[in-house]
Order: C-alpha cells, then sequence, then structure tokens
C-alpha cells in the first residue's frame, strides 16, 4: 500500500512570516471543512515559530487526491507564503488513541 488518507506538510518558515502563512491556511481549511471527504486538519506551530505542520486526514485515498489537486489547495500546500524546505509524507495509521 503505497497511498494513505492522511497527508503530514512540514514547512520551515521565517517567524516574521508566521502569521501570514497561518492565515492563509485557515483561509484553505475553512473551505476544506465542507467537503464531504474531509475527516480533520490540524495546524501545528513549534514554539519558537520557525516551523508549522499540518496534519490532515480525509476519509479515503482518493479523497485526499482529489482534494490536493484542486487550484487552490495545491497553491496553499506547495507555494505557502513565507515558507521554505516543505517536506510532504503520507501516514498510514497503526495505532489511535484517544480519552
Amino acid at each position: 500500500m503505497n497511498e494513505s488518507p492522511v497527508l503530514v506538510h512540514v514547512w520551515q518558515v521565517d517567524p516574521a512570516e508566521e502569521a501570514v502563512a497561518v492565515r492563509r491556511l485557515n483561509e484553505m481549511f475553512g473551505e476544506i471543512v465542507k467537503d464531504p471527504g474531509f475527516v480533520s486538519a490540524r495546524v501545528l506551530e513549534t514554539a519558537d515559530q520557525t516551523s508549522i505542520a499540518v496534519i490532515m486526514t480525509m476519509r479515503s485515498v482518493e479523497d485526499r487526491q482529489r482534494l490536493e489537486q484542486l487550484p487552490d489547495v495545491r497553491e496553499t500546500l506547495h507555494h505557502l507564503h513565507g515558507t521554505a524546505n516543505m517536506v510532504i509524507r503520507l501516514y498510514h495509521e497503526i495505532g489511535s488513541y484517544s480519552a
């Protein structure tokens, strides 16, 4: 299995540009949450605001692939303002824990 409905993006960001990058991600996810294939997303940052990570889960691999091809999503994830050194990984869930 080479595909996954879970996508993780990590960016290095200039702290002066961090607020703009986070605002753009919030705008993008404001639209994505309306997608029927959307399950969840988390936007994380380091304490020094030099790195931002997104963990996004879709219902299926096909939903994730379709979403990634939308022009606005593609542009945001691949050219997030004020960021560099993007890392993209697809993950398979091997455990889940909650309270």
